[in-house]
C-alpha cells in the first residue's frame, strides 16, 4: 500500500530490495524527548538524531482496519541504558505520547538518513508499563503499551498536582515540593 507516501518511498519500494526501519518517539517524559531506532545505526531525520538500539527494540504488529476502535500497541526495550529506565521510574509516563513512523532505506545503502518523509503509523499515548530486571546478568527489560490518541478522547483537562509532573513543564520551581506533606493538626471551623 502506497497510500500518503512521497514519490521517492513509492519509488523505493517498487526495488527488488529495501530496508524498513522503525522510528520512535517518546515525548513529554522527562526534560528532553527520547528519540530511539532499531536500525544498525543511528539515523537523522527532522533534525533529530534517533539512537539506535537495534534488534532490542520490538514492536507489536499494527493493523489498519476499516472498524471504529482504540487501536494498541506494546513495544519492548531490551538491555536498555539506565537514562532510559530512569526516565519511566522518575516520570509519571502514563498519559504520555509515543509517535512510532517507520523509514524506507536503501538496502545496500547508507542506513543514515531516510529515502523520502518516514511514513506515521501510531501516535498514541502510554499505558501499562512493565520493567523486568535480571540482577544475575544485570539487564532490564522495559515494556510499555500504548493507545491510539483516540483512547482519552472522554479525557477531561487538567494537571496533576505534583512535584514530578510540574518539573517536566517548569523545570527549577519548586512550587509543588511540598505537596505531598500534611499537617496533622488541622482544626476546621469555631471551637
Amino acid at each position: 500500500m502506497s497510500r500518503g507516501l512521497d514519490s521517492s518511498s513509492q519509488a523505493e519500494l517498487a526495488k527488488r530490495q529495501f530496508a524498513i526501519i522503525n522510528l520512535l518517539q517518546f515525548l513529554d517524559i522527562g526534560p528532553t524527548p527520547v528519540y530511539l531506532t532499531d536500525g544498525p545505526t543511528p539515523v537523522t531525520w527532522d533534525g533529530r538524531t534517533y539512537e539506535s538500539i537495534g534488534t532490542l527494540l520490538a514492536i507489536s504488529d499494527m493493523t489498519e482496519e476499516e472498524d471504529l476502535k482504540i487501536e494498541t500497541v506494546d513495544i519492548t526495550l531490551s538491555a536498555i541504558d539506565t537514562d532510559i529506565v530512569k526516565l519511566f521510574l522518575d516520570y509519571d509516563y502514563i498519559d504520555r505520547r509515543v509517535v512510532i513512523h517507520r523509514a524506507i532505506f536503501d538496502a545496500n545503502g547508507s542506513m543514515v538518513q531516510p529515502i523520502g518523509t518516514p511514513a506515521l503509523v501510531f501516535d498514541g499515548r502510554l499505558d501499562q508499563p512493565r520493567l523486568v530486571e535480571d540482577w544475575q546478568s544485570k539487564s532490564a527489560t522495559l515494556g510499555v503499551s500504548a493507545s491510539s490518541h483516540w483512547s482519552d478522547f472522554d479525557a477531561s483537562g487538567g494537571r496533576h498536582t505534583n512535584d514530578t509532573e510540574h518539573q517536566v513543564l517548569f523545570p527549577g520551581d519548586t512550587f509543588f515540593v511540598n505537596s505531598t506533606e500534611t499537617q496533622k493538626d488541622i482544626k476546621w471551623g469555631k471551637e
